[in-house]
């Protein structure tokens, strides 16, 4: 006479599962979080086969990666957007440090700081993220030219002027004490009888086109000061 088989109560019948689920689980995590090392360690984006001298490499948050008219706007420099929407700073930090260019950029314009404040990050800590940019910028490019824009006084964010003011400060003194640095401030340019005037978006964040063409202004003034016309005439790339 044969011995009916044993049935497995419901708890092991239970742990069984939990026990497969959480295998998959962890199987999934270290795939994903894998995926996001290798992803947080690409380069930034928007290199392209030209490099050396005449390439401008704007590197930033959305500011940035939503300047659409860029090339036209710095013609007859080569304007490569390197910008990442959302970005942080130590993010883009990641991303720099891990660079596959094999010249350095004529010059490199940056802007970034606004999202860390927003999201809670100190004065103190975002003055460091942008000295970090710029330890590795040093160790990539030598004296590569930086350009420091200044944080904008945006509508959504004027509760955080102060803060702001305090980085653009900080910023604007490391530009003083180095050679390879230059600031530029944007901050009277979008402000009209001390409040952000019209030159942003519906979302009071991001810029519209007459926002970015005062940016555009400001950035020329100090290219033009910072370089020679020789060297200028001599980037026209109608000339390649």
């Amino acid at each position: 006479m044969s011995t009916p088989p044993v049935s497995q109560s419901p708890l092991r019948i239970a742990l069984a599962a939990l026990g497969k689920c959480m295998l998959a689980l962890a199987i999934f995590s270290g795939i994903f979080g894998t995926y996001m090392w290798m992803r947080a360690r690409e380069p930034l984006p928007g290199a392209s086969q030209k490099q050396g001298a005449c390439v401008l490499w704007f590197v930033g948050s959305s500011s940035m990666s939503r300047w659409a008219s860029l090339q036209q706007d710095l013609s007859p420099w080569y304007a490569q957007n390197r910008g990442i929407a959302g970005a942080t700073m130590s993010e883009l930090n990641l991303h720099f440090a891990h660079d596959e260019a094999k010249r350095a950029p004529q010059a490199i314009v940056y802007y970034a700081g606004d999202n860390d404040l927003a999201f809670g990050r100190s004065v103190a800590d975002t003055v460091a993220d942008l000295r970090a940019f710029l330890e590795i910028k040093s160790k990539l490019f030598g004296k590569t030219p930086v350009f420091l824009i200044s944080l904008k006084p945006s509508p959504t964010r004027w509760e955080q002027r102060v803060a702001q003011d305090q980085y653009n400060a900080a910023a604007k003194a490391i530009a003083l004490a180095r050679t390879d640095i230059a600031y530029v401030d944007i901050v009277p340019l979008l402000l009209e009888n001390g409040r952000p005037g019209p030159f942003f978006k519906e979302d009071g964040l991001h810029l519209n086109d007459e926002g970015y063409r005062r940016w555009k202004v400001a950035l020329r003034r100090t290219l033009d000061a910072r370089f020679k016309p020789e060297v200028v005439e001599r980037c026209n790339p109608d000339r390649s």
